[in-house]
Parts: C-alpha cells; sequence; structure tokens
C-alpha cells in the first residue's frame, strides 16, 4: 500500500541515514525512493549529503515518464526506481546501493543461482545481475528494467560494477533485502575462496597470501613503510611522520620549525602536481597487497572511475633514490587522486575530511575487489571511454557541488 506524501518523506530520510549507519552507502552513494501513489513516488534528490536531507527536499516524481514537481532535481537513478514501480505494483519503497559485498559479486557478471537457504525466505532462490552501462545513462535504466521484466520474482537485483536495486513491499523489507543480499554475497565470496584454495577455513589474511603466492608478488611485510601524512596551507604544508610533525616550504622542502624528513619530497612533488590540501597513506591488508603487485589498478567499480580516476599507477619507493622516485609518483598522480606505493599503500589526494572519507572507502573496495574477482577468475572492467566520461563528469559536476555543502 503506497505511503502518504509526508510519511514517504521522512521515511526517505531516514532510510539515507541509515544506510549510512549500517554501511550500505557512503556520502551521496545510492538512492532511496517510496511510492505515493499509483502513478508516482518521491525520491532522493542529486548529489546532496544523506546526513543533512531534509523531507523538503525530497522530490515528487511522476512513474510514467519520469517529470518530476519543483526546483530540486532528483537522483539521476529516477528511471530505474520508475522501472521497479512500473513491474511490481506492490513495490512501495525501493533502495539502491552501492554496497561492498554485492557490487564486488557484480563485477563477475554471475547472478547468484542458489540462494543460501539462511537467505531464501528474504532473497528467494536467485538474485540475478544486471548487465553493465554507465551510470545516470538511460542505457543502464533500459537493461535494469529488462533484467527485472526477465527475472519477476526477484526483489534483489545486483547491478554489474554499480551496485544493487532492492525493491521491497516495505521499508522494512527493502533493508531486509538490502541486508541479506550483502550477507549472502560475503558468503559467495568466502565459499569460492575457499573452493580455489583448498583451505579448511577462511580468513582474509588467508585469502590475500593466496592472492599473493597466485600472482607471484611478494609476501606481506611485517611493516609498513610510513609515507606520512600532511596539510597544505598556502606555501606551506605540515608534515607528520612517525608521530612527529614539522612544517614545510612547499618550494624549498626546507623545514619551518625543524628538520624535514627525507620523505617531504614524496610530499612536496605530489602537492607540485595536484590541486589538493590533504595527503593521507592508506594501510588496509587489501590495498597494501594490491600495491605489491606491482600492477596498476585499472576501474572494476564506476564509482572507482569517478572518484580516483580513469587508473591508478604503481610506483616504487626507494629510500636511496628518493628524487627519482618522488618525481615518478608526482607524475603519475596527475589527474588522479591516488597513487600506489609499492608495499606501502597507497597516497590518497583531497581538499576536505569528506573526500578523503570517499576516497578511502573506494579504495578499500576496489582493492578487495581485486583480490576477489582475481579468485573468482571472472575478471571484468569498466570501458575506458566510459570510465573518462564518468572522470570528466565528476570533476566538473558533481564534485563541485558536494564540495559546496
Amino acid at each position: 500500500m503506497a505511503y502518504e506524501i509526508q510519511e514517504a518523506k521522512e521515511l526517505v530520510v531516514k532510510a539515507g541515514k541509515d544506510l549510512i549507519e549500517k554501511g550500505l552507502i557512503a556520502r551521496t552513494w545510492g538512492n532511496v525512493s517510496a511510492r505515493i501513489s499509483d502513478t508516482q513516488f518521491v525520491i532522493t534528490p542529486s548529489g546532496r549529503a544523506y546526513e543533512d536531507l531534509t523531507p523538503e527536499e525530497i522530490v515528487v516524481v511522476n512513474i510514467d515518464d519520469c517529470s518530476y514537481e519543483g526546483d530540486i532535481k532528483p537522483s539521476s537513478e529516477k528511471g530505474v526506481h520508475a522501472a521497479a514501480y512500473r513491474h511490481h505494483p506492490t513495490v512501495d519503497f525501493v533502495i539502491h546501493t552501492h554496497q561492498k559485498a554485492a557490487t564486488i559479486v557484480s563485477i563477475t557478471g554471475m547472478e547468484i543461482r542458489n540462494v543460501y537457504d539462511e537467505f531464501k525466505d528474504v532473497l528467494g532462490d536467485k538474485v540475478p545481475c544486471a548487465a553493465y552501462a554507465m551510470s545516470t545513462t538511460d542505457s543502464l535504466r533500459k537493461k535494469v528494467e529488462r533484467c527485472i521484466e526477465m527475472n519477476p520474482s526477484a526483489r534483489a537485483i545486483m547491478m554489474m560494477h554499480h551496485g544493487t536495486i532492492c525493491m521491497g513491499d516495505s521499508y522494512e523489507h527493502a533493508f531486509a533485502l538490502a541486508e541479506s543480499l550483502e550477507k549472502c554475497c560475503e558468503k559467495v565470496i568466502k565459499d569460492n575462496y575457499l573452493r580455489h584454495s583448498w583451505a579448511k577455513e577462511y580468513s582474509e589474511g588467508d585469502k590475500i597470501a593466496y592472492y599473493l603466492e597466485k600472482n607471484d608478488a611478494p609476501k606481506m611485510p611485517e611493516a609498513i613503510a610510513d609515507l606520512g601524512s600532511s596539510v597544505r596551507n598556502g606555501n606551506i604544508f605540515t608534515l607528520t611522520v612517525g608521530g612527529k610533525t614539522v612544517d614545510v616550504d612547499v618550494e624549498t622542502g626546507v623545514g619551518i620549525n625543524g628538520i624535514a624528513p627525507k620523505i617531504e619530497k614524496l610530499h612536496r612533488a605530489i602537492y607540485n602536481t595536484e590541486d589538493c590540501t590533504i595527503i593521507k597513506q592508506l594501510t588496509d591488508p587489501y590495498v597494501v597487497a594490491v600495491s605489491l603487485t606491482g600492477d596498476d589498478m585499472v576501474p572494476m567499480i564506476d564509482d572507482f572511475a569517478q572518484i580516483v580516476g580513469v587508473d591508478v599507477r604503481n610506483c616504487p619507493w626507494i629510500d636511496g633514490d628518493t628524487d627519482a622516485c618522488a618525481d615518478e609518483i608526482g607524475d603519475s598522480i596527475d589527474n588522479r587522486n591516488a597513487v600506489l606505493i609499492q608495499g606501502a599503500g597507497a597516497l590518497i589526494t583531497g581538499n576536505n575530511a569528506g573526500d578523503i572519507q570517499a576516497l578511502e572507502i573506494i579504495m578499500d573496495k576496489a582493492c578487495q575487489a581485486i583480490v576477489d574477482v582475481d579468485i573468482f577468475n571472472r575478471a571484468h572492467y569498466v570501458p575506458k571511454l566510459e570510465c573518462f566520461l564518468m572522470r570528466t563528469v565528476y570533476l566538473a559536476k558533481y564534485s563541485k557541488k558536494i564540495n559546496e555543502k
């Protein structure tokens, strides 16, 4: 039964906050809607953070043609939501998430044909996977709609390289679908590792070690080099390494209030290349593992292409050759927001805490995807031209809009 308009708007706002709390979305990724009649639904606006969203900002959209009321632009994925309401008359609440495990499984392009018994009551027997199309496009809407038509009993659908669409009879049902799908996909990933590795028990450390051995890469290091973090203010950046802080001149590399460590060359090279104010090192196990291979990262997830770059280079940092290494790293991060450092994880760049949080989330998800999809032996990549287009649009429109908040 459709919701009253005010209740629907309030539930959509609540859902955005709950999705962030449960780790199913971050920043403004994903979108939420609720049916208010046979002909209309309300949906989250485009490019607005869920934490500060109000019911007044939720947009009324017509199911038939996706036209909308008011001056606030609705989510660019409104067509996907409209398709869900058209084909499922009992669906009253829809969540589109970019949740980690389901997104990783979606990269393989495989459907989950035999859902585990413990999730069947919620998910049914099968979770299909819609073919890939670039986000926000009519092609994506058509491919998701085709998947809905071909799988009329499925209420949760994976979207290749992108995320999920969970179509609930109610707010509670939609959340149950999203959470059950994530747990189901986590188990799919674990069982796939056990099947390929012949391991008796699952552990992330063992899985990463298996991935590294499979790719003839070095083992995980006992200690990871501290590449430092820094914050820039004009021509000075404050560098923190090993718990010690020093202010450094961007142009000369001279310490203002102490002796600058050699790592200042690395940070200075990045500041001289990228228009950023924050540099942070990531040392999560998956990020370190991918850095150990020496291979560049190519997008498997469209969020990655938008937020990080059309690729991420993998560069060495050799303590005795810091000038050459710093120059290479500075060149490699040009037009990107991350660079892998072999055996030491990655460095990410941004202009505020929101940028850094988004980059941490997507780099962790993308690096885990590389490990897990490699074990599936079903790696698929986002087309290069589409990566370029998504990155261009993100930098020109979305990132500026979110950073105004």
